[in-house]
């Protein structure tokens, strides 16, 4: 299809209070800004700096309570996609093509009006390690705030290698500040992360080495003392159909119909799918292939049934792909991309099984404009599975 999604290969949340802990097999990865002066101390001895804690030692040092610290609390998320996949990808389309990093919003809490995110490609391996947030004693054999790896032991994240934001713990990640994707969210506008990323893809297509993204708050947000967005998503981790993913997109759209068939008018029609074989391996490229047929057909005078007659679908038709159980639209109509094909047998257009998710039933959904101008959306159970 004109629509490929690669999924994570490694994330992470890295935290600045919890400087080595490892989240790497977390279902959640964390995009926050929790710098609100909500911690209660109730030891108000001698306060010692720790890595593990991000502390404002000057405001502590200033202020006649003591026990009042900031809480201080910086989350990004670090998502890595393989070089096989990046490869393959490169291989379908690598001339003129668009591509989306997804990441689904699982929760949020204390969101403003308006705010950005931002995205850098990472500029420094790292490992991903297998802790959870909520491990205890800590995991610490994986990537974190301060360490590219097992803490103590793998090298820390290395401003030599590109931009770096300091806090009061060294670390956060390393990145190259010169290229960059953000997306800006209003209040009532969909949270869920669909930014395009295409520059940074493109760089990984010309040998610029992959280590991953990073996907931050504005450095304005992160150093404002009294900040609090709190962003969840999913990770790869999730176990549902919400783990992040890159979209590919490009046009292998082709319109070339026969003279001897007719375009449909009426909105009153059917579609079949002739060559649905149900069950697909997950490395198969396949064209599903369609024709319109007139619903209620004009009489005519025939030694064949009137009812085999088809009709190619307008070149303005579109398809899309369904979640069968949950109706989430994994591949959403898009005019640009999810184009309709047509040729001297039919409508049809082309799926890679790959770039979906194994294991999974899949419906088939269908959208025309005819030359009314009027939209149909056609729904008639198209329904496939992928599987290993």
């Amino acid at each position: 299809m004109a629509v490929y999604k690669i999924f994570p290969n490694k994330d992470a949340t890295l935290y600045s209070r919890y400087a080595y802990r490892n989240a790497g097999r977390d279902a959640i990865l964390e995009v926050s800004a929790k710098n609100s002066l909500d911690y209660l101390r109730s030891n108000i001895g001698q306060i010692e700096k720790s890595p593990y804690f991000n502390y404002d030692f000057s405001y502590i040092a200033n202020n006649a309570l003591l026990n009042n610290a900031p809480n201080e609390d910086i989350r990004r998320a670090i998502i890595s996609f393989s070089d096989t996949d990046i490869a393959y990808v490169k291989t379908l389309n690598s001339s003129s093509f668009r591509a989306d990093l997804r990441l689904y919003l699982a929760f949020a809490q204390n969101l403003s009006l308006n705010y950005t995110l931002n995205c850098y490609p990472l500029s420094q391996s790292w490992d991903m390690g297998t802790g959870t947030f909520n491990d205890w004693p800590e995991t610490e054999n994986g990537v974190g705030w301060q360490y590219s790896g097992q803490a103590g032991t793998t090298a820390a994240w290395n401003s030599a290698y590109g931009t770096m934001n300091y806090l009061f713990v060294t670390g956060g990640g390393t990145w190259n500040s010169n290229i960059s994707s953000s997306q800006s969210f209003q209040y009532t506008s969909p949270k869920d992360v669909y930014m395009n990323i295409t520059s940074m893809v493109s760089q990984w297509f010309s040998g610029s080495i992959n280590y991953g993204l990073i996907v931050k708050h504005t450095s304005s947000i992160e150093m404002m003392t009294s900040s609090y967005i709190d962003l969840k998503f999913f990770s790869m981790d999730t176990h549902t159909i919400y783990p992040p993913c890159i979209d590919f997109k490009w046009d292998d759209s082709s319109f070339v119909t026969s003279s001897a068939i007719p375009f449909l008018l009426d909105s009153n029609f059917i579609i079949a799918c002739e060559n649905n074989r149900s069950t697909y391996k997950e490395n198969a490229i396949y064209n599903f292939r369609f024709k319109a047929k007139d619903k209620y057909p004009v009489r005519q005078f025939s030694t064949s049934s009137i009812y085999l007659n088809w009709k190619y679908l307008s070149s303005s038709s579109y398809w899309a792909i369904q979640d069968y159980k949950t109706k989430e639209y994994i591949v959403d109509f898009d005019s640009s991309y999810t184009k309709l094909s047509a040729d001297t047998n039919g409508n049809y257009f082309k799926v890679y099984m790959n770039g979906l998710q194994p294991e999974r039933y899949y419906k088939i959904v269908i959208k025309t404009i005819l030359p009314s101008l009027e939209e149909v959306l056609v729904d008639n159970d198209i329904i496939f599975k992928v599987i290993r």
